[in-house]
C-alpha cells in the first residue's frame, strides 16, 4: 500500500507565469531590503 495521498489522481500542473509572479512577489521586496541594508551598513565599516 502506498503512502502517497495523490495516488489515483493526475498530477497538478502549475502555470509557469504563476511561478514567475510568485518569485517576483517575494524577490523584489527581498532585494530592495537587502540593498537598503547594505547601503545602511557601509558607513559602519568605513572610516569617516
Amino acid at each position: 500500500m502506498s503512502t502517497l495521498e495523490t495516488e489515483g489522481r493526475p498530477p497538478v500542473h502549475t502555470p509557469m507565469a504563476l511561478i514567475v509572479f510568485a518569485w517576483l512577489l517575494v524577490g523584489i521586496p527581498l532585494l530592495y531590503g537587502l540593498y537598503n541594508t547594505v547601503i545602511a551598513a557601509i558607513p559602519l565599516f568605513t572610516e569617516g
